[in-house]
């Protein structure tokens, strides 16, 4: 049995919070997201990504709630969502996309993640 952590980022303005639940399978990812370096902001999720998907939860689920990407964050995020399709088809995944109902640019981003990692999202809106 892997020994692992749960993993936690407080929001910033630049950062998004991250929650990374190891007993309820649960990754959460809300906020803005544009670090100043997205390789030291993304690679310990992505880092605890991988070990988690050696030893998951029957069911995972996964939740977005970003106000606004960058394209530097939107191909961690892609790298990340790569990597939790690789729990299929032996485990559950649950995609949640939050987005705010005027914001038809964060439901695009959510599409478009939908369409190349081919991962089933369901899409919610927040006032």
């Amino acid at each position: 049995m892997l020994n692992m952590d749960n993993y936690y980022v407080v929001e910033s303005e630049d950062n998004p919070s991250v929650f990374c639940d190891i007993e309820k399978g649960l990754i959460e990812m809300e906020g803005r997201s544009l670090p100043e370096n997205v390789d030291s902001f993304y690679n310990p999720v992505i880092e605890w990504v991988k070990k988690y998907i050696e030893n998951p939860k029957p069911k995972t689920k996964v939740e977005f709630g970003f106000m606004y990407l960058n394209s530097s964050s939107s191909k961690k995020i892609l790298e990340i969502l790569m990597l939790l399709k690789k729990l299929l088809p032996d485990n559950k995944l649950e995609i949640i996309w939050n987005y705010r109902k005027d914001d038809e640019d964060m439901l695009e981003e959510g599409r478009d993640f939908e369409q190349m990692t081919k991962l089933k999202f369901n899409y919610k809106t927040t006032s």
